[in-house]
């Protein structure tokens, strides 16, 4: 559990850090508190934050809920000022990542993490590098950056010999045609 990359946590398993560190602390010099205690708080922790690890990969909603979801700083060339502000991010950061113009961004991702993921244009060959199916499920929140509908994706997948969306472990538009990898 303790073995990680800050860069690799999310929200949820840094709150739940923070919160078996104060536990600790709280064990040293602390009558009330013993050590005992602090151990069983801290395996209760541990526990949770796995049980919500295992359910947040099986529920896309629940993991976008405890984790957020990537938020797109650039989408198909273009650069969102709204957005940006939002999130109280500026085109500096971008030269952080070796771009030297916006003009050859393509996706620029602000991921849940902090990192700031960059799909160059001359790189690109996705329509939109997040999923439309993952485990069998559909996220409709990516068919509608897409304007497009299930019954669109229904009929591209048929023609790839696919006929239920639960036989697709992972679908990604690709330009041109679905890049589809089957259960």
């Amino acid at each position: 559990f303790l073995f990680f990359k800050v860069e690799e946590l999310v929200v949820f398993d840094f709150v739940v850090f923070l919160i078996i560190a104060e536990i600790m602390t709280d064990t040293i010099g602390n009558s009330d508190f013993t050590f005992y205690h602090g151990v069983v708080a801290t395996v209760t922790l541990i526990v949770v934050d796995r049980l919500v690890s295992m359910i947040t990969m099986k529920s896309k909603k629940l993991r976008d809920i405890f984790e957020g979801r990537p938020t797109y700083i650039i989408f198909k060339g273009k650069l969102d000022q709204e957005i940006m502000k939002k999130q109280r991010y500026t085109v500096d950061h971008l030269r952080v990542n070796d771009i030297d113009s916006i003009s050859k961004v393509e996706f620029a991702l602000l991921e849940t993490n902090g990192s700031l993921s960059i799909i160059p244009k001359d790189q690109c060959v996705v329509e939109l590098p997040d999923a439309l199916i993952c485990d069998g499920i559909i996220d409709e929140d990516n068919l509608k950056l897409l304007n497009r509908d299930i019954n669109w994706l229904k009929k591209e997948l048929k023609k790839q010999g696919v006929d239920k969306i639960e036989d697709v472990f992972y679908c990604v538009p690709e330009k041109g045609h679905l890049l589809v990898i089957k259960k």
